[in-house]
């Protein structure tokens, strides 16, 4: 029996515009605050993953980003969830964020990783760069010696306005850079909402729109964000044109502070069954 609350009906999870298969999900599913709002109070947290996959086809994982696990972890994860769900898999934060080589940690990465690849499961690798990571000569150099290592696809995440322009959707698309398109407050020097296409798949991450925490900590927490209704009915002429240029796309919310994800992506979920779509099961 689920808790009561707003996160009360199972919707089915995949959503079709035209050819193009649509997977919606959130950035992580391991959340204190999501017990009692998303998963019934008294679940352990062991069946956390079981739940999720009753309501989502996809997720986000972003522990990785701080800790490789043991390939067993992912070989669980795989066992624990039915046959078409997927994962997307962050990279280290020290390869993205850092200085470190990023051939060692690739190499880790893949063998932990394995089982998913193994299973079917796997998606693709979510390279997140942070705000000081600007374009130039040496950025463009670590950017394809990521795409050379790692797993395909990749989706890479830039978070400077500065990205947004026809060198580097020309460069994403000679190496098969998924270029992630992003929603975030509107900031000065924060990239804005694009449907641009530049490599085998669509993939977008809805961040939130607080501006007021965005930049500064003390005011908050900056993913603290529920997203209206007319608010993710401004991506749907976005989502439309990205969808009639591949065969599938990646959507992932990542306001996870009090469930708040969830919400969002069930809202946007019933909005493109309601313009576009027709829902269908996972066999």
């Amino acid at each position: 029996m689920r808790d009561a609350g707003f996160f009360d009906e199972i919707k089915p999870r995949l959503v079709s515009l035209g050819k193009c298969q649509v997977r919606i999900g959130t950035s992580g599913y391991v959340f204190a605050d999501w017990r009692g709002t998303f998963y019934p109070t008294k679940l352990p947290q062991a069946g956390w993953l079981d739940y999720y996959a009753q309501e989502f086809d996809v997720v986000e994982i972003n522990a990785t980003y701080y800790r490789l696990p043991p390939a067993r972890i992912f070989q669980s994860m795989a066992r624990r969830t039915p046959n078409g769900f997927g994962f997307w898999v962050k990279l280290p934060g020290g390869i993205t964020h850092g200085e470190d080589e990023p051939e060692p940690l690739l190499t880790a990465f893949r063998a932990s990783i394995r089982p998913l690849i193994e299973s079917g499961q796997y998606c693709g690798a979510l390279a997140q760069f942070p705000p000081w990571f600007r374009p130039c000569p040496l950025s463009f150099a670590k950017l394809a010696l990521i795409a050379e290592l790692s797993e395909n696809p990749l989706a890479v995440e830039f978070r400077r306005a500065e990205w947004q322009n026809e060198e580097v959707y020309r460069f994403c698309k000679s190496h098969n850079i998924i270029n992630a398109s992003i929603d975030l407050p509107a900031l000065e020097g924060l990239p804005q909402p694009s449907d641009i296409i530049t490599g085998q798949a669509g993939y977008v991450r809805f961040h939130g729109r607080n501006k007021r925490a965005w930049f500064d900590r003390k005011a908050g927490d900056r993913y603290d964000y529920d997203y209206s209704q007319s608010e993710l009915q401004e991506w749907l002429p976005h989502l439309k044109r990205m969808s009639e240029q591949v065969s599938t796309m990646s959507l992932f919310f990542n306001n996870c502070h009090a469930g708040q994800a969830v919400r969002s992506a069930r809202m946007l979920r019933d909005l493109l069954q309601g313009e576009f779509a027709t829902p269908e099961a996972i066999k």
